[in-house]
């Protein structure tokens, strides 16, 4: 007499490796999307940073070489960007180029004028990006 045995099922230690499995490829996978999200979350803050500069460094090339110390400089200043909170700085320092042989005679115009704009999202302290450009006043600015 032979005895047909049918096994119609997995044993428990199929089901648990399958289950591990599916486990760790679920777990890499929402990973790669979560790590995605943040990559084009911080471009998209990026771009808008960028875009909030630049309109800074036109702002001072129309305020022209002698207003650029006086009109120009800010601290921290709070902006909301597409509903993200964000801080905005622009540093102003006069440079005097000693290779001009009026240094430092002529300390009371400087020969150029470094104009540095920073942004932070979320907290002033966490500056991301930054801008920097020197203007002089012996080259004219155009668009």
């Amino acid at each position: 007499m032979q005895r047909s045995i049918n096994n119609h099922g997995y044993t428990l230690v199929e089901v648990m490796i399958a289950a591990t499995l599916l486990a760790i490829i679920v777990l890499g996978t929402s990973q790669y999307f979560v790590l995605s999200r943040w990559e084009i979350e911080k471009g998209i803050r990026s771009q808008l940073a960028w875009a909030n500069m630049a309109s800074r460094m036109e702002k001072a090339i129309d305020l022209g070489f002698t207003s650029l110390q006086d009109s120009l400089p800010e601290s921290s200043v709070s902006l909301t960007l597409s509903g993200i909170e964000g801080y905005r700085s622009t540093i102003i320092t006069a440079i005097d180029d000693s290779s001009d042989a009026l240094a430092p005679a002529d300390t009371a115009t400087p020969d150029m004028i470094k104009v540095v704009v920073n942004f932070a999202w979320f907290s002033p302290e966490n500056i991301s990006d930054s801008l920097v450009c020197v203007f002089s006043n012996e080259r004219t600015w155009k668009y």
